[in-house]
């Protein structure tokens, strides 16, 4: 539940820019909810608030609340500390960034990159990690998963880096999916 969001930037320019100002969201579990706006009109600040991923600074967030029922009982997300918000980012709630070559990294497989995320919060083998890394590109339509594992970003085309993005978010269940125009780079 997202209470009275508020969030601005710092400008060398001029005054703060105020990105956000009194978003209210409520999700229910297994509810979809689209946020419908703009360009910059605040979706993806709003989204990426949630996991800490504005810099800051610039970025500040002016007030509000973010509670999440998380396993270890409803948190404010704003008010988590580095570290607390790193057991529930990519675990608890994931997101799905809206260009992946921006997101991947170049110089690792792709399958190493999901199974990093995997090993990360999910008490598994290497094993166990490239069998759901594996089950989970299958999920989201790549071909041949157990063979493109080893494939590196590049190898991939747009709609196929997208989709490894989707597989990797989805990879551990999160309990809440952030999804910032992820059907971009996918074709029908």
């Amino acid at each position: 539940q997202v209470k009275d969001l508020a969030v601005s930037f710092d400008n060398r320019n001029g005054p703060r820019i105020q990105a956000v100002d009194g978003v209210r969201i409520t999700i229910y579990p297994r509810q979809t909810v689209a946020v419908v706006g703009e360009s910059g009109c605040g979706k993806s600040v709003t989204a990426m608030s949630c996991l800490h991923l504005i810099p800051r600074p610039p970025g500040r967030w002016d007030r509000g609340e973010m509670l999440f029922q998380s396993d270890a009982g409803v948190v404010d997300l704003l008010k988590l500390s580095e570290p607390e918000i790193r057991t529930i980012r990519g675990n608890e709630i994931a997101m799905i960034f809206q260009e992946p070559m921006t997101s991947l990294n170049p110089v690792y497989n792709v399958g190493d990159q999901i199974i990093e995320a995997i090993l990360l919060h999910q008490k598994v083998n290497y094993d166990e990690a490239a069998q759901i890394a594996i089950n989970a590109m299958k999920e989201v339509g790549i071909p041949k998963p157990h063979e493109r594992l080893k494939a590196y970003p590049h190898q991939f085309s747009g709609g196929m880096r997208q989709r490894v993005m989707i597989a990797m978010a989805l990879a551990c269940q999160p309990k809440l999916l952030l999804a910032d125009e992820p059907t971009t780079a996918l074709d029908v």
